[in-house]
């Protein structure tokens, strides 16, 4: 199973919680200071490479799901102004080549853990690894589970938030529930869905299906190091509020030699 969004890609952007928006600052800040190209993982519909690239900087957009480059594109197509400085790649975080390098690497809002193949996993910090340059960072953020995950982390349907689009005047409604935990391979598969009411009062429910590995902080610090990268900086939300928190964030170099 892929996360694609194949379904709902068109209803991405309507989610305005604070994970969606709180980390912009954040990577516009290391993109000044690495001050060269950036490469994101998980781009999606362009949430955060739009942000980059109004700042003056050149963002290769790599994803593997159509449907958000689709929308991705359909937003840059109203900013031309854009358009030179924005590479789309459609393409898996777990195994691409670009043949080019890169001054920050960054795969927000926890993309990273839509690999969960362990195999895939080391393949994927081994691309990162080859595409940063010699001072480039990379940065990873994936969410920091419960102290114990167990068949406890199940739960049935439940309102995530529910808003009207402004733009459109759909009311919508998303849900979410999670069913199943491989707690041998830490792989969890949430389930999420949007119930839209248009303004001529029509209904319509759209589904799409994930599966996310989850890390442990020294989990994922072992398997980054495994890859020939180091942790110089942690923190567990945007504002560098240190472990242990909501999130885990690690900003990340090539080790030296």
């Amino acid at each position: 199973m892929k996360n694609t969004f194949s379904n709902s890609a068109w209803l991405y952007d309507v989610d305005n919680r604070d994970n969606l928006s709180a980390d912009i600052p954040f990577y516009l800040e290391f993109a000044r200071k690495q001050n060269g190209d950036v490469l994101e993982l998980g781009c999606g519909t362009g949430r955060v490479a739009l942000k980059l690239t109004a700042e003056g900087f050149r963002v290769t957009a790599l994803d593997l799901s159509q449907q958000m480059l689709d929308m991705f594109r359909k937003k840059l197509s109203a900013k031309p102004e854009l358009s030179d400085k924005i590479s789309l790649v459609h393409g898996d975080m777990s195994n691409f080549c670009l043949d080019r390098k890169f001054a920050m690497i960054i795969a927000p809002f926890r993309a990273f853990q839509a690999v969960t193949d362990a195999k895939d996993i080391d393949n994927a910090l081994t691309c990162i690894r080859e595409h940063l340059n010699n001072d480039g960072i990379f940065i990873v953020n994936v969410f920091n589970p419960h102290p114990v995950m167990d068949q406890s982390w199940c739960y049935d349907e439940i309102i995530q938030w529910e808003r009207l689009d402004e733009n459109t005047g759909n009311y919508i409604v998303k849900k979410h529930w999670g069913d199943k935990i491989d707690i041998e391979n830490q792989v969890i598969y949430p389930h999420f869905a949007f119930e839209v009411t248009y303004p001529d009062g029509k209904k319509q429910r759209i589904v799409d299906d994930l599966k996310l590995k989850y890390y442990y902080k020294d989990q994922l610090r072992a398997v980054i190091e495994k890859a020939g990268m180091e942790i110089t900086e942690r923190y567990s939300w945007y504002d560098k509020t240190p472990l242990d928190g909501r999130e885990i964030i690690y900003v990340c170099r090539r080790k030296r030699i």
